[in-house]
């Protein structure tokens, strides 16, 4: 089996090997959830599916990837492989299906039945602008091309039919609600919360406007996703989807959206976002509603887009030198902001150049530091190292002052934009043997642990 195709069926098999924490105790939707999710997030602990919350009928599920372990599991493979794997198959499209008949539509409800209070939609953080769904897959058709994207943004519940959409112009849904825009015309929207892993996974993919996330999601599970049209809207939803909330936006109408515990680890400001005007909202039989917890790394925000933003990475490194050894996008610049790469490097100013192409790059980097092939890049205190040794403020900084930059950073000068620095930690070029670490010969053959399992018993000092 490559990847689950149903999230149900990845629960059980979660709870099957004791990483699905299910919760019966009474838990409120303001803050508590939450509070226990941060908590299973700061040790990569289990999932947690709360049965009982107060007020309302559906479970929610919560940290599904609070753990790095369950990224990689949702495909049955190992932690240390899954980066490698979604690199190779993430360019391996498989174009979705169209069915007639979905569990997701097994209960429909539309007109005076919508209701979205009747949601367990939580509430984060102390000054967030009200309960947030943080887990909906949004997907919508370009007006002009009829294609398809799939994304994920934050929606603030503003009545019982009404959500706001929080898509920024430059990201693909917010130019897609642009373009509707300029013919005075709703853009149609599906959000389906509660999917099979891979489905938000592959909704992270850094691919191009038009390219369709669920063939990407078809190319990481190995065979076509199945989807159904909505029922209101001319848009598809998996047919596996728990609940699914379907609208239209309301042209040229605008609410002010936030503040909201993001990414960063910051609060984002208030900004206007669209307004979605509910039309159906259909559900599987006994369905439960899923969250996922962002704000300060690592949380399943981080963990979901790790691999997406490493393969975009590695795309552009590449472009620029061809002998990269290993990149690392740090937890600590919340998977976006911060890159470390190794290199062969051929020619003197070749880490100046690649420099350059990450931090003016779509990844959204604003600091990175290029080091030897010798030098380990998920090793922080080897990466100092070699800034220590190896770099030069007067001759190995690079400083771009006011780029364009596709990020939530609270220290910006200006929306979506942001200084940005490099740091060249390679030796000079032909030198990297006069700057590497003193080395005891044949070290690699002698173990430690060896010595402590044959003297470890009858010790005797001879003195």
């Amino acid at each position: 089996m490559a990847a689950w195709h149903d999230l149900r069926d990845y629960l059980k098999f979660l709870q099957d090997n004791d990483d699905l924490l299910i919760i019966n105790d009474e838990v409120s939707a303001e803050y508590e959830i939450v509070a226990l999710t941060r908590q299973t997030s700061d040790i990569e602990g289990p999932a947690l599916l709360f049965n009982n919350v107060k007020g309302y009928d559906y479970p929610v599920l919560s940290g599904l990837f609070s753990a790095e372990r369950r990224v990689a599991q949702a495909f049955n493979l190992d932690a240390k492989k899954f980066l490698d794997f979604y690199r190779e198959k993430e360019g391996e499209a498989i174009d979705p299906i169209l069915i007639k008949d979905a569990p997701c539509q097994e209960i429909v409800l539309t007109g005076d039945e919508i209701d979205l209070y009747q949601l367990p939609i939580l509430t984060h953080y102390e000054k967030d602008g009200g309960p947030y769904i943080t887990a909906g897959l949004q997907i919508a058709k370009h007006p002009d091309t009829k294609k398809r994207n799939v994304s994920i943004h934050r929606m603030l519940l503003l009545g019982k039919d009404k959500l706001s959409v929080y898509a920024p112009p430059g990201r693909h849904l917010g130019r897609i609600i642009q373009r509707n825009e300029d013919d005075n015309k709703g853009t149609e929207i599906m959000t389906a919360i509660g999917n099979a892993p891979a489905l938000s996974i592959a909704s992270q993919a850094r691919v191009p406007l038009g390219f369709d996330e669920f063939a990407v999601a078809g190319g990481l599970m190995g065979e076509a996703v199945p989807l159904v049209t909505g029922k209101t809207i001319d848009v598809e939803v998996p047919a596996f989807t728990e609940i699914v909330i379907e609208g239209i936006t309301i042209p040229g109408e605008r609410v002010p959206d936030g503040p909201f515990g993001e990414y960063p680890g910051t609060y984002s400001p208030v900004k206007d976002a669209p307004i979605l005007q509910v039309t159906a909202i259909t559900m599987r039989k006994n369905a439960f509603y899923t969250n996922a917890l962002t704000g300060m790394p690592m949380t399943e925000n981080h963990w979901m887009m790790q691999a997406a933003v490493t393969a975009l990475a590695y795309q552009e490194a590449y472009r620029i030198c061809p002998e990269v050894k290993a990149i690392n996008v740090t937890p600590g610049g919340t998977i976006r902001h911060h890159v470390v790469v190794s290199i062969k490097k051929r020619h003197q100013s070749e880490a100046r150049n690649l420099i350059a192409g990450l931090l003016a790059g779509p990844i959204g980097a604003k600091y990175v530091v290029v080091v030897d092939e010798d030098i380990d890049v998920f090793d922080p205190m080897q990466v100092e190292w070699a800034i220590n040794t190896r770099f030069q403020a007067s001759e190995d900084l690079v400083v771009l002052p006011n780029l364009y930059s596709p990020t939530l950073d609270p220290s910006s000068p200006a929306e979506r934009t942001s200084d940005k620095m490099g740091l060249d930690a390679t030796a000079p070029f032909g030198k990297l043997e006069e700057f590497k670490a003193p080395y005891t010969p044949g070290i690699e053959n002698i173990h430690l642990e060896d010595f402590v399992k044959r003297n470890s018993k009858n010790q005797k000092l001879t003195f």
